[in-house]
């Protein structure tokens, strides 16, 4: 009997899958750009699940118990399984790894789906291996551990499947308008910044399909109704952030945190990215004894050259390959890689979106794009039996996959492991989400449980305990102002613990938590995050609205 041989395209895959899941051991514990505010992100999550179940809007263990309010600006509910898994005991290293490796699989899977939907089991698995072994995504996952960017590897095709079918090709609009949703909303849970991306290319495609929108207003409707539909799944993290925003000042919008007109991608990144300049440098040093001969871009390679040969195969192979779809994608890819490569650009976009850092968040659209052309490209080739071009592609694709994970593995055993067990509570990457009235990112350790009274003849302790404060003081004649060492955040409360008078917070100079007491000599207070109603009632919106998208979701698949 003969036996069946395997395909061209299995062994690749089965290959990739291999080498990635053997490097694990090594590249995921490495020093990264990312990875202690993100391993910080879990820990402080766990910290609060111990105090008790809910949806946290403060880690009030972070930052030396000042408390930080990370959540309400970086969506961090994707998390919730890694920090349960740290709050039942299982070490932070390993929860942070388990994590990591569900992206990578998220991402093939969402892009095999959403292409398979499209254009078949064939291109899928080519689009799904290229973008989900890209080493723009390895190079997020395992360079930056830049897991909010990753994540938005896994909902971005969701987004453009949902516009697709909507527009483009309608086949059910009346349920493809949810896909949309989920995607979007899945999105603004990730990574804020890849979302407001998004949302430029929706309206630039909206643009694009102007006419058939115009002509087909069922279209229109079912883009409202998904943009509305979005708000309420995302009301309990979009609503108390913008009410956050409206309030208060903080790090991310009044302080330059990012250099824009520095951070252009090299042409030569490419083809050949940080990755394999590091690699030389490694060699050199352990044969030399110096460090650093070659300075370089930290940008991964790009899968320049499968760009370069799915455009000479384009020109050259006119009679075999789709056209328009390959030329659509192409030109859009291209167009998300200049915004990243044209050093002019850059300075005049800094006063805008500086804080987006555009040209690597580019590089996310860039390759799903190519992925899809490419894809589409390889899978006409093979069936036109031009199989030694197609194998050429897949092989250019792998290549980039195999040099990113030996690059990170010998990087890593340079570099040595992430050392966990030392992780600050100060880890807040560049305090973007601190008041901007606060003077630095350190001021918490500068300071310490320092607190300030108007008055010198009074007495006080402080004291931090399990989600909350308490001030004890003595002494006051007709009033003190109180500053303590907590960042203010709006939905603090001060609250008399004998009397349960509440004391209205305010901030002050420093960003900290400051009331007056003016109706007691002696007592306790408690200062705690209580919330704002926007918070409470957002919590309710999101809540019913998945409730309702289930009850939907039922009634149709039983129709269906």
């Amino acid at each position: 009997m003969e036996k069946k041989k395997i395909s061209f395209e299995v062994r690749l895959h089965l290959f990739a899958v291999l080498l990635l899941v053997a490097s694990t051991a090594m590249i995921w514990m490495g020093y990264g750009q990312d990875i202690e505010f993100h391993a910080q992100r879990i820990a402080a999550i766990a910290a609060e699940m111990r105090q008790g179940p809910g949806l946290y809007r403060i880690y009030t263990t972070v930052c030396d118990g000042y408390g930080y309010a990370s959540p309400m600006f970086y969506g961090d509910i994707f998390m919730y399984p890694a920090a349960f898994l740290v709050m039942m005991g299982v070490p932070l290293k390993i929860a942070f790894r388990l994590f990591l490796m569900f992206i990578p699989i998220g991402a093939y899977f969402s892009m095999y789906g959403c292409v398979r939907d499209l254009w078949g089991g064939k291109t899928a698995l080519v689009a799904a291996y290229l973008y989900a072994f890209s080493p723009i995504l390895l190079a997020d996952v395992f360079i930056r551990f830049a897991l909010g960017e990753a994540l938005a590897f896994i909902f971005i095709p969701l987004v453009l499947l949902g516009f697709y079918r909507i527009v483009v090709e309608p086949r059910c609009p009346k349920w493809d308008w949810i896909l949309l949703a989920l995607g979007m909303s899945g999105l603004i849970f990730s990574h804020i910044i890849s979302t407001v991306l998004t949302v430029f290319l929706l309206v630039f495609l909206c643009l694009c399909y102007g006419k058939r929108i115009w002509k087909n207003r069922g279209c229109f409707r079912y883009l409202v109704f998904a943009a509305l539909l979005t708000v309420a799944l995302t009301a309990y993290f979009t609503l108390p952030m913008l009410e956050q925003m409206a309030t208060s000042q903080f790090y991310v919008v009044n302080r330059q945190t990012s250099n824009l007109a520095g951070n252009v991608a090299p042409l030569l990144g490419l083809f050949f990215g940080s990755e394999y300049l590091s690699v030389i440098n490694v060699i050199l040093e352990a044969v030399t004894g110096s460090k650093d001969y070659l300075s370089f871009s930290w940008f991964p390679g790009a899968f320049g050259y499968l760009m370069f040969f799915v455009i000479y195969v384009r020109i050259k192979k006119k009679e075999y390959v789709q056209g328009k779809k390959v030329d659509g994608f192409v030109g859009l890819g291209l167009s998300f890689l200049l915004l990243s490569m044209v050093p002019f650009i850059q300075p005049l976009l800094e006063p805008f979106v500086g804080f987006i850092k555009i040209p690597w968040r580019n590089l996310t659209f860039y390759t799903l794009f190519f992925a899809v052309a490419a894809a589409l490209m390889l899978v006409k080739l093979k069936e036109n039996r031009e199989v030694r071009l197609y194998r050429i592609g897949m092989l250019m694709g792998t290549f980039g996959t195999v040099v990113t994970v030996g690059a990170l593995t010998m990087i890593t055993l340079h570099n040595g492991m992430f050392p966990f067990e030392t992780l600050s509570t100060n880890a807040i990457g560049l305090g973007e989400y601190l008041p901007s009235a606060v003077s630095s990112y350190e001021y918490s350790l500068e300071r310490g449980d320092m607190v300030v009274c108007s008055d010198k003849e009074v007495s006080f302790s402080f004291q931090r305990e399990e989600g909350y404060a308490t001030l004890s003081y003595d002494g006051i004649e007709d009033q003190a102002v109180f500053e303590v060492p907590i960042y203010m955040y709006l939905g603090y409360e001060v609250t008399n613990v004998e009397t349960g008078v509440s004391y209205q917070p305010s901030i002050s100079d420093n960003g900290l938590v400051e009331f007056v007491i003016d109706d007691s000599s002696a007592g306790v207070v408690e200062i705690f995050y209580e919330g704002t109603l926007l918070q409470k009632i957002s919590v309710w919106i999101s809540f019913l609205t998945v409730m309702a998208l289930l009850v939907v979701w039922w009634i149709g698949g039983k129709k269906r």
